[in-house]
């Protein structure tokens, strides 16, 4: 009988116990933390809200970037991450029914808005001009307009093809000429190769570091013998290495007939 009425006031007796630790060193009744009620946790439980808190704040810090149509510059954006041992002993000193906020750190971005602000000079230009069929210049169009406003950070290396991406119908490319293994043929974004070699030539002029280049298997109209670029996504690429100490910004446009690309750096 002795051991059946002290295993009914165990129970009891391990509830007696949570609650004298919870009123003596649990957070006090009533108090909020990012609208979370957290009064009477204890020290680790309150840790653990607190850290699930953390990660549903968390924010990673964003470079300034520029509009791809406007060109206007989007400020950067402060990242932050959550102080888990300051807010914890915030929490556990609070008053009853206090609300609390997170404490927080701010992470900078590397860059901001002022650095590209003063982006303001050409440093290497180049243009070459358009001729052949529409699809043609739909493709240079469609090229241009893909590494238009484009930021490259100092040490960053672009690369054409991980920018323009894959030359598909379904992103508006058409058929028109490409030079294959020493012979004219047609594929979808015949013509990009000229957007490529027109960069390819603005970057030299800049004096940025070219890292990965291919020439064509026989000579092109648009840009003097061995000044050429070409490109086949998912094997041939065009890449460069902003060598400065500051960001540069390429400017790419199709008027009155010509493709033009521009470096611009501070």
């Amino acid at each position: 009988m002795l051991f059946f009425t002290l295993l009914i006031s165990l129970p009891l007796l391990n509830n007696w116990i949570d609650r004298v630790e919870r009123h003596f060193f649990g957070v006090k009744p009533g108090v909020e933390l990012a609208g979370e009620k957290v009064g009477g946790l204890l020290p680790d439980e309150v840790q653990e809200v607190i850290e699930e808190l953390a990660v549903r704040y968390q924010k990673v810090p964003v470079e300034p970037a520029i509009d791809k149509i406007t060109g206007e510059i989007i400020p950067e954006q402060d990242g932050i991450i959550v102080d888990v041992e300051k807010t914890l002993s915030k929490v556990l000193a609070a008053d009853e029914n206090e609300k609390l906020d997170l404490e927080i750190i701010k992470i900078h971005p590397r860059y901001s808005a002022e650095d590209l602000e003063r982006v303001n000079r050409i440093i290497g230009s180049y243009y070459t001009y358009i001729s052949g069929s529409y699809a043609r210049f739909n493709n240079i169009s469609l090229g241009s307009k893909a590494i238009n406003n484009v930021i490259v950070w100092p040490e960053e290396v672009f690369s054409f093809n991980e920018t323009v991406g894959p030359r598909t119908p379904e992103r508006g490319y058409m058929p028109a000429p490409i030079i294959m293994m020493g012979s004219m043929d047609v594929g979808y974004g015949g013509g990009v190769c000229q957007v490529s070699s027109t960069l390819y030539n603005a970057v030299l002029k800049a004096g940025l570091e070219v890292i990965e280049r291919h020439m064509h298997s026989k000579p092109v109209h648009y840009v003097p013998k061995e000044m050429d670029a070409t490109v086949d996504y998912g094997s041939l690429d065009l890449k460069f290495k902003n060598n400065t100490l500051n960001p540069v910004i390429i400017k790419s446009e199709v008027k009155n007939g010509r493709l033009v690309v521009q470096i611009w750096g501070e």
